[in-house]
């Protein structure tokens, strides 16, 4: 029979053979986390790992995160806005630790960030993808680009009956709100909320009920606003879901998306008509397109402006040259009637018979009758002659006619 020992003797005897196997030596697993511990006041974090082989667990370990380590999590958050938390897969760098009473557990020193932000692309890709075989209609590639029927929406000249879907009282609502409400210019706005949950299980649920609720009354409003505001403890998967996008695709109205988030693009920014980065951008982007159109208006009121004093100046100046033109041909005809009544007069001067005697005419009357026709006297009628200088009366002795 063996001699027996002491468990700490065991234990410390493991923990001697693993130190010498594993101490000073960091090892990079890939992994999915469970059962997630954070403890923010006291910054250390417990889990386990595990992997898997379709639903079967082949391996498992615990795992802690120290207070030397424990930035990693809000760092991992900051650049792939997820929650660090159970069920994703990770790509870690851990030191192998053993105690003779916590037994063994991986400290996890470093979090790949670039392989989740990856694996979240990979994912994006793939609803892309299905979207644009499932609804071609909806969503298709254009040049390597990813193009939606949203996107080709023209927008309201002007966008003032907004809907708003956001987290209640969060500070993307707020600040989308503020940035509208009391912008510089005083323009009016009509805001109706949709409140929905933008993070968590029912983050997917409750955003496509209201935007269906909106699609169901799109005449309403001239724009749908989208937003979400910024923050470590947030991620984007809610927006990237299928079903969300293929109805913002198919949205009747322009959906701008301000989801907050620098590093990432959701599915939702992709297929959206405007993708803007924050909430503020986003209602700042509403306001800004007004204005374009009062500059627009402004710019019309100059335009008809100089148009009608141009149209005034042009009549005034036609007024001018055709009283000028008509003071002129009121000259020329004056002149030209003149010229005809002397020339009527001098006709005239002409016809009289002084003029026609001092010719050489003469007229010759028969008792006080002028003759007009040989018919008019027979022989040994008494006629008298007027000559231009005076009268000769003469005897007819022959007549022929």
């Amino acid at each position: 029979m063996k001699p027996w020992m002491n468990l700490s003797d065991l234990m410390g005897g493991v923990r001697r053979a693993l130190e010498a196997g594993f101490s000073g030596h960091t090892f990079r697993i890939i992994a999915e986390t469970t059962d997630v511990k954070i403890y923010h006041n006291r910054q250390y974090a417990f889990l386990n790992l595990v992997e898997k082989q379709g639903s079967e667990i082949a391996a498992a370990a615990g795992a802690v995160i120290w207070r030397e380590h424990f930035n990693l999590i809000k760092e991992f958050e900051n650049v792939t806005g997820i929650t660090f938390e159970q069920n994703l897969q990770v790509v870690l760098e851990v030191e192998i630790q053993f105690h003779e009473r916590y037994g063994l557990r991986l400290n996890i020193v470093d979090i790949d960030t670039a392989y989740t932000l990856g694996k979240m692309e990979q994912e994006r890709e793939k609803v892309l993808r299905k979207l644009a075989f499932d609804v071609p209609h909806l969503v298709w590639l254009e040049d390597g680009d990813y193009v939606s029927a949203n996107q080709l929406l023209n927008k309201a000249m002007v966008m003032q009956r907004v809907a708003l879907i956001a987290a209640p009282g969060s500070d993307g609502r707020r600040d989308f709100l503020k940035e509208l409400q009391q912008n510089t210019w005083n323009i009016a706005y009509a805001v109706e909320e949709f409140p929905a949950s933008v993070q968590g299980q029912n983050a997917t649920r409750e955003l496509l009920k209201q935007l269906n609720t909106i699609v169901a009354c799109a005449a309403e409003f001239d724009v749908i606003a989208m937003v979400r505001g910024g923050g470590s403890n947030t991620d984007l998967t809610a927006f990237d879901d299928y079903e969300l996008a293929k109805t913002i695709a198919d949205c009747p109205k322009p959906v701008l998306t301000g989801i907050g988030h620098d590093r990432n693009i959701s599915v939702a920014d992709v297929v959206g008509h405007t993708m803007l980065k924050t909430p503020t951008r986003c209602a700042a982007a509403i306001t800004e397109h007004n204005l374009a159109f009062l500059s627009w208006l402004q710019d019309g009121q100059t335009r008809i402006g100089n148009a009608a004093n141009r149209f005034f100046e042009t009549g005034k100046q036609q007024a001018q040259d055709a009283a000028r033109r008509l003071k002129t041909a009121a000259s020329w005809l004056l002149e030209a009637e003149k010229n005809k009544l002397l020339q009527a007069e001098k006709h005239l001067d002409m016809l009289q018979p002084a003029k026609t005697l001092e010719m050489g005419y003469a007229l010759i009357s028969k008792n006080g009758n002028i003759v007009t026709s040989c018919q008019q006297i027979s022989e040994n009628d008494k006629v008298a002659i007027r000559f231009s200088d005076g009268y000769s009366h003469a005897l007819i002795t022959n007549n022929d006619n």
